[in-house]
């Protein structure tokens, strides 16, 4: 999240159920970086959809080898989601939900 220095405030809309839903979900005074990190995710996401569309068909069969059946890509995406379940496991500790601490300020969580 960006300091205090490098932020600007902002006025946005949002759908009463979404409201909802972030003031159940989010610990109270966290709902600006909450929504920082989502958009950031969101960004990031529309970056790496447009360079898919662009870069579709780049790679040669010849270039890859190893990724010229079925099979080897399958063993390829498998290696890729143990990863991310190990670094999963690392960040989230027992794998658990994380839990909201109550708020001293309000009368949420």
């Amino acid at each position: 999240m960006p300091n205090k220095k490098e932020t600007e405030k902002l006025s946005i809309t949002l759908p009463e159920e979404l409201v909802a839903e972030l003031r159940a979900t989010v610990p109270c005074g966290k709902l600006s970086a909450f929504l920082a990190e989502a958009a950031e995710f969101y960004l990031a996401w529309r970056r790496q959809k447009a360079a898919l569309k662009v870069g579709f068909g780049a790679s040669k069969d010849e270039e890859h080898p190893d990724l010229k059946t079925p099979e080897d890509s399958t063993a390829y995406v498998r290696t890729l989601r143990e990863a991310d379940e190990e670094r999963l496991t690392r960040f989230e500790g027992d794998g658990g939900e994380q839990q909201v601490a109550p708020c001293s300020v309000c009368d949420r969580h």
